[in-house]
């Protein structure tokens, strides 16, 4: 049995060897044939470094200083010749070539980029005002739950902000700085044709065509009465013209671990820290003999300390977590229908009890083309979205606890009250017994019919409607921090249901003459109408655990409240974009807007825009500078309006007031506060954009330069007016503001070989915001900390210039202080310290941001690190004022520099001295720098892709904030401020594994 078996192998091994050596001389047999040439460029200068590849194989050279190579390529093989800034060429090799000249043409690709602005699109080339794209490329390559975030750093003037780090929370975006006081400053959102402002939190990017920015007015001007603070369009992913059949996956799976925990006193085990605080807390405050008193430290907490069992209450609270997105779709297509769809789910767990968000999305996109002159289409998109809110005070309860108290009797069962001394109740009852979710559905639909009875000319008629309702629960129970363990539960629930529709109709006629002329105008008439309703309630002692679904159980119903509005507009809207000798560029734009939320004499309004565009690079002069590849200036005014004000601003409306009359319920009526104006008008801005956009080398270094001047009139203030016949105040057209601001975006190829490239992308942008006047006698108004000449917000308070020193003794009880006090300025040197001394701080708004991303490739293998910075601004943070100002004798606070008489620190106070004006130690500075995402991938070779039948295959690690450096005491300077009791967050490291694939 033994020999047979070694027979066998032999055989194999004979056969095995044989194939080898057959497949050794096919190879050898196969034909190498010799080619050499020179690679010039569209002037026949030699191009030194290009790369010729065989393609298919590993085989390949670059060009020397004099663009000229040489390379061995089997018989029938074909070689791909390219070099950056150049379109490729390909050329079969069937028999030995030399002396062969390949000349490549300029890849004006990226120059003709196509770009939405509204109703329509242009060459980027073309284009006259400040727009940026993001692509579906780029936003592939990045692992977001909200796609709102990819903004950040990575547009100039766009300034996302983040309300807390919970999944499923709200972001919100200004663009190019803040123009209203009372109404929104968010920008006006397109979706695929539906003008709304719901934002991007309900989108799956992996479904995003293209998201384009309008940022000037001259831009935005297209949008009439809503663009004043600028437009975002989103594209999804719809029909194309592309036949066949293509399935594309992307998905991803990620694991949370917290960073940057805050350092309180006595974390980590170091629970002798803590007890040192208390100890110096209660002799500075009590004095020594405090120390023997009962409520110092209880028998429980002594015994712990005896042992050294100290608990992390932030790390024990805290948990790792897993977020995790699937995305697939298809799209292909005949000559005459095209079609899409996708299906895409997320789930993104939180770090602190049953946080979480989770959406559900599906898309689909149909194009029927009945001849070459009529065509079809609908787009529809579905977006379902849950999200647990977490508890309420759970996490500020963590920090407050300190180490010496454990949320455990003597069972192992959870206590109510883990610090009797302390009236904050242990966390992880309070995740049990509070809950907080929101069920939010969202849907985009749209359909259209085009004829082009002409060439160029061509009618498009559209509607579109966007549907979406949200219903929000809270359940209070018995055993939480606001019922103290003794009331009766406690239930709300809210919903709202929005319905916008809007039916637009465009003539559009594109033409161009002899190369010499090239003319686009459009024409639009518009209607669109929104209704909003929703209601809420609210239920005391609810006999059982039902969460907010029956409230009617409940033995007092209050709080009950329902509304219903609705508005609508018409617009009408023409365009004129004309180019001559593809040198000189004119965009005209003119809006006219009619609404019912503005009185009758004031509905409408004109928004006119125009802009002007010089290819300089193409004059002649120019055309003959090889290093330059464009250059470009532009100009543009424009006026637009925000339309985000209240659907009742005009009107005097009727307070409802509740009393007891005759022994029963009545409902009273009488004069609201505010009173009615029928005059009010739209604020309105207008802004003059100046631009330029460079290429040089070949296009290795190219990018934009753009600066804005922007006013907005007739600002609405709700001003009060003593009281008089019964109103405290009324809204009137008054005030005016201004934008100034400068932004940059830098495009440069590093290196670039055959095998290795490096590419960073480069944003910077600047704005400064003031109040040019208010009522219109350029006075300040101090009540609502309103300055002329200074931004629209401001943090207006004492300033911090250290502590008290031991040396300051006597000038310090001039004050009524003594050293380790806090320190403020005497503005005007009388020696107290009141509301004449306060100043201006600054603003919570940088002074600057960037954003830079850098890209390595080598082969198959990519890398890209993106950083981002926010320098400058100063903020009022409860967070900070909570854990460093608070002298609660049995709370935990941060683990700071406290003043002592031997550790003469200016920073902060000393421990358990009760010092005057500790509200300055919550004005902070918000300055950051983030390594935000670093990523790195691999892409599989054409040829295994080949194999497998497979058109794209690519698979990446990433990693999410691994770096942050701040001065920032909490966990995230990007979430300062947020509402410690309710949305309070730790930030969150994440590690994700994900491909992306097409078959």
């Amino acid at each position: 049995m033994k020999s047979m078996k070694t027979n066998t192998i032999k055989i194999k091994a004979f056969f095995i060897l044989l194939l080898l050596i057959c497949g050794w001389g096919s190879v050898q047999a196969q034909q190498m044939l010799t080619v050499k040439g020179v690679v010039v460029d569209a002037l026949k200068e030699p191009l030194p470094g290009a790369s010729v590849q065989v393609v298919g194989m590993s085989t390949g050279t670059v060009t020397d200083l004099d663009g000229n190579f040489t390379i061995q390529v089997p018989k029938g093989k074909t070689i791909a010749v390219s070099f950056i800034g150049y379109v490729t060429q390909e050329l079969t090799v069937n028999q030995n070539q030399t002396n062969l000249t390949i000349q490549l043409e300029d890849d004006s690709k990226q120059l003709n980029e196509v770009v939405v602005i509204g109703y329509g699109t242009v060459e980027k080339k073309d284009l006259t005002g400040s727009i940026q794209s993001v692509t579906s490329k780029e936003l592939s390559k990045l692992v977001t739950t909200d796609v709102t975030e990819t903004l950040n750093g990575r547009v100039g003037g766009v300034l996302v902000n983040k309300t807390s780090n919970r999944p499923g929370s709200d972001t919100k975006i200004e663009i190019r700085g803040i123009n209203s006081f009372n109404f929104s400053n968010e920008p006006l959102y397109v979706i695929d044709g539906v003008p709304s402002q719901t934002g991007m939190r309900h989108l799956n990017s992996a479904d995003i065509e293209s998201i384009d920015i309008l940022k000037d007015a001259s831009s935005s001007a297209i949008y009439g009465s809503r663009g004043a603070n600028g437009v975002v369009i989103i594209t999804t992913k719809g029909a194309n013209k592309r036949q066949g059949f293509n399935i594309d996956y992307s998905g991803y799976v990620g694991f949370k671990t917290p960073t940057r925990i805050p350092e309180m006193i006595g974390n980590m085990g170091n629970g002798l820290e803590y007890v040192d605080y208390r100890t110096a807390l209660w002799k500075k405050k009590y004095g020594d003999a405090s120390l023997s008193r009962p409520d110092f430290l209880t028998d429980d907490e002594k015994r712990r300390i005896k042992h050294g069992e100290y608990y992390d209450w932030l790390r024990e609270l805290s948990q790792n977590a897993l977020t995790t997105s699937h995305s697939v779709s298809a799209t292909g297509g005949t000559d005459k229908l095209s079609f899409s769809f996708g299906l895409g789910y997320l789930k993104d767990d939180g770090m602190i009890g049953d946080e979480s968000f989770e959406r559900i999305t599906a898309n689909i996109g149909l194009e029927y083309r009945f001849s070459d002159k009529f065509k079809t289409g609908v787009n529809s998109y579905v977006s379902l979205n849950n999200t647990n809110e977490g508890a309420n005070d759970a996490l500020v309860n963590a920090y407050f606890l300190p180490p010496t108290v454990s949320p455990y009797d003597k069972d192992g069962s959870y206590l109510f009250n883990c610090q009797p001394t302390s009236s904050k109740i242990n966390p992880f009852v309070q995740i049990e017994n509070n809950k907080r979710e929101k069920e939010a559905n969202y849907t985009n639909f749209s359909g259209y019919l085009e004829y082009q009875p002409l060439k160029g000319l061509s009618f498009k008629s559209q509607i579109a409607v966007q549907y979406d309702s949200d219903v929000y629960g809270e359940w209070v129970g018995t055993m939480t921090q606001a019922k103290g363990g003794l009331n009766a539960p406690e239930a709300y629930r809210k919903e709202g249901r929005n319905m916008n529709w809007v039916w637009d109709n465009i003539i559009t006629y594109d033409k161009t003459w002899k190369d010499i002329h090239r003319l686009n105008v459009i024409g639009l008439y518009s209607a669109q109408k929104e209704t909003h309703k929703g209601s809420e309630m609210r239920g005391d002692g609810l006999p059982y655990n039902s969460d907010w679904h029956a409230i009617e159980t409940a033995e007092e119903i209050r709080d009950v409240k329902s509304y219903y509005w609705e508005s609508s507009m018409l617009s009408f809207m023409g365009r004129a974009n004309y180019t001559l000798l593809d040198r000189y560029l004119f965009t005209i734009t003119g809006r006219y807007d009619g609404t019912s939320r503005l009185a009758t004499g004031n509905q409408w309004g004109f928004m006119p825009s125009a802009a002007i565009g010089w290819q300089m690079k193409n004059e002649n002069f120019l055309k003959d500078v090889d290093w330059l590849n464009s250059l470009k200036l532009r100009v543009s005014w424009g006026r637009s309006g925000n339309n985000s004000i209240d659907h009742d601003i005009t009107w005097t409306k009727l307070d409802l007031a509740h009393y007891i009359y005759g022994g029963k319920g009545e409902n009273a009526f009488g004069l609201g506060d505010r009173k009615g104006n029928k005059n009010l008008r739209w604020e309105m801005t207008s802004e003059w954009n100046y631009g330029i956009d460079f290429g040089f080398l070949n296009n290795r270094i190219n990018g934009t330069i753009d600066v804005y001047n922007r006013t907005t009139k007739d600002l609405i203030f709700a001003r009060s007016v003593g009281n008089l016949n019964g109103y405290g105040s009324i809204l009137e057209n008054v005030g005016t503001s201004s934008n100034k601001g400068i932004e940059i975006g830098l495009n440069t190829v590093n290196i670039s070989t055959k095998d290795f490239t490096w590419k960073t992308n480069l944003t910077f942008s600047l704005n400064r915001n003031k109040i040019v006047d208010l009522y219109g006698d350029k006075k300040d108004d101090l009540a609502n900390r309103w300055f002329i000449g200074q931004p629209m917000k401001v943090i207006y308070d004492l300033e911090k210039v250290g502590i008290w020193q031991m040396e300051d003794k006597e000038l310090a009880a001039k004050y009524g202080q003594v050293p380790g006090h806090i320190r403020v300025a005497d503005l005007d040197d009388n020696y107290v310290i009141d509301e004449r001394d306060y100043k201006v701080l600054g603003t919570p708004s940088p002074d600057w941001t960037a954003g830079m991303t850098n890209t390595f490739a080598y082969k198959n293998w990519d890398l890209s690190f993106y950083m981002y910075a926010r320098i400058g601004g100063i903020y009022n943070d409860d967070f900070t004022y909570m854990f460093t100002a608070w002298d609660n004798e049995h709370w935990n606070k941060l683990n700071v520099n406290y003043w002592t008489p031997e550790n003469r620190s200016n920073e902060y106070q000393q421990i358990g001295a009760q010092s005057y004006h500790t509200q300055v130690l919550g004005k902070i500075s918000g300055s950051f720098l983030k390594i935000q995402n670093i990523t790195l991938g691999y892409t599989l070779p054409e040829t295994w892709m080949k194999k497998m039948k497979m058109k794209n295959a690519r698979a990446y690690i990433n990693v999410q904030n691994p770096f942050t450096f701040t001065d920032y005491l909490g966990p995230d300077p990007e979430t300062i401020g947020e509402d410690v009791y309710k949305s309070l967050s730790l930030y969150p490291m994440t590690f994700t594994f994900g491909v992306n694939l097409t078959f």
